[in-house]
């Protein structure tokens, strides 16, 4: 049960006892809860973009502070626009505003995959090693929302979104059940609005809500159905086959969740329109969906932004693709993977300073640097919309790629970067760099049993601490050490 604030009680009290069943209750006590100066419940997006990351566009530069730095890059090679990859996130021409009091940049994660580095995203949540194709524990959003309950007070517990591939191999998801089980994720932004906003109506028309309310009855028929046979089935299956079909029941509960809440009001709660497919007639990779890649990943943010700002779900994750087709709006390779990642030349800052490689090629770092740039670009517009529904501050969206120097695969000092208001627990508007990682000759983080390198299952600390976890590990790795601990970094400026 929650546990409730003398507001709160006070309100659903005043309200009475029919209240929860009225339109987005929650939503109301929510408000009520935060005009009286209580923050909102806290919220977790987790996003994903390929490629890794020119360090020279976005590492701290000489004579910069952890409180003191520039992301605009003003003196940076014009043919970029003389701007750094982080420059959206201090674009308020763009964006409505600066964002950069809102943005914490991390230098010196590593991520202990034991891995190639395409096979690393399955690290960025887990804090595991990658061991039979698949971490090997649960990844923190469903840690906090299954496993601790957080979920369990909204109508989706969680969503896990992708654009061009849906996929669940270990390279290619964020999201994991317990025994490292990959979730799927949806890449159709018009399943996005079914699953987030089927059967809620923000009209009071009230053919509409007996419409929606039709609906509702008959889905509740279905899953009725479904439970019943998948409850028959199981009694005459072994332990193996039954766990299968748990995890469906598991579904299943999730889907009754969904059409428990029948509408929505409130001033920034509204149900958005749903996406207009023919602006993505193609949805995958591979087989024509690359030119919509863009407009499939403005529609899954708008529409996480709408949900995370409504309390329909409180955790969610993005894998986000790349721009990989001729003729793509930031004129780059057609093929970004072997043309921009793979053709990244460091200087010795992208190279971790260990032993020169090739000869250092700034036109390499120009064309990663404009996709970095790309992909933060959409962070910053979940940003904008998450401020301007009024949830930004209740939100921390953790932003990670698999790789650090993408021609090497690194898994050394991966791009990290902590955005939203996280409720004050940590101190944002800070860029901070942490000790050494993984030997420089040691570019996939191997052996991780010989060393203590700054891993990225600190961060997964310290998250899980600020949604109130009563934990000090996460991950599984040879040497607990490097799964113990929450960065201290994040909430104590300077250290």
């Amino acid at each position: 049960m929650r546990r409730l604030s003398n507001t709160r009680r006070s309100f659903l009290r005043a309200m009475g006892a029919g209240f929860a069943i009225l339109p987005f209750a929650r939503l109301l006590e929510n408000s009520v809860a935060q005009a009286a100066g209580e923050m909102l419940p806290l919220k977790f997006v987790t996003i994903y973009h390929p490629h890794g990351i020119a360090a020279e566009y976005w590492a701290l530069r000489s004579g910069e502070t952890e409180s003191s730095f520039d992301i605009t890059y003003k003196d940076a090679d014009p043919s970029i626009g003389g701007v750094c990859s982080l420059q959206p996130f201090d674009d308020a021409a763009t964006y409505g505003k600066s964002f950069k009091d809102h943005l914490l940049v991390v230098e010196g994660i590593d991520l202990l995959s034991s891995a190639n580095g395409h096979s690393t995203a399955g690290t960025i949540l887990t804090g595991s090693k990658i061991d039979g194709n698949k971490p090997q524990n649960i990844s923190l959003d469903q840690y906090l929302a299954v496993t601790m309950g957080l979920g369990a007070d909204t109508r989706i517990t969680s969503v896990n979104l992708g654009v061009g591939n849906d996929q669940t191999d270990v390279g290619l998801t964020l999201s994991y059940s317990e025994g490292g089980i990959a979730l799927p994720k949806i890449i159709d932004p018009v399943q996005t609005f079914h699953l987030l906003f089927d059967g809620m109506t923000s009209s009071t028309n009230p053919a509409a809500q007996a419409a929606a309310a039709r609906q509702r009855t008959l889905d509740q028929a279905v899953v009725d159905y479904d439970k019943w046979d998948v409850n028959r089935l199981r009694a005459k299956l072994g332990p193996a086959e039954q766990a299968k079909l748990d995890q469906h029941l598991t579904s299943l509960h999730e889907i009754e969740k969904s059409l428990a809440a029948p509408s929505m009001t409130g001033p920034t709660c509204v149900v958005p329109a749903i996406p207009d497919a023919t602006t993505f007639p193609q949805l995958r990779q591979y087989n024509g969906g690359e030119p919509y890649f863009d407009a499939i990943t403005n529609a899954q943010i708008d529409l996480l932004a709408q949900a995370l700002a409504c309390d329909v779900t409180r955790f969610a994750t993005l894998f986000m693709n790349d721009l990989s087709y001729a003729g793509n709006p930031l004129n780059l390779p057609p093929d970004n993977h072997g043309s921009v990642a793979h053709t990244y030349a460091a200087s010795p800052l992208g190279m971790n300073n260990q032993p020169p490689g090739p000869t250092p090629v700034q036109s390499t770092w120009v064309t990663l640097a404009k996709f970095n740039r790309y992909a933060y670009s959409k962070v910053a517009r979940l940003m904008q919309k998450l401020d301007q529904l009024g949830a930004l501050d209740s939100t921390i969206i953790y932003v990670s790629s698999d790789m650090g120097n993408p021609a090497l695969h690194s898994t050394r000092n991966v791009p990290t970067v902590i955005a939203g208001g996280t409720n004050g627990i940590f101190k944002m508007g800070r860029h901070i760099k942490v000790k050494d990682d993984c030997p420089a000759s040691n570019v996939w983080c191997e052996n991780t049993a010989d060393y203590t390198p700054t891993a990225n299952s600190q961060i997964l600390v310290a998250i899980a601490q600020a949604f109130g976890a009563k934990i000090n590990q996460f991950g599984t790795q040879p040497n607990t050490a490097n799964v113990t601990g929450a960065l201290s970094a994040l909430t104590t400026p300077g250290t």
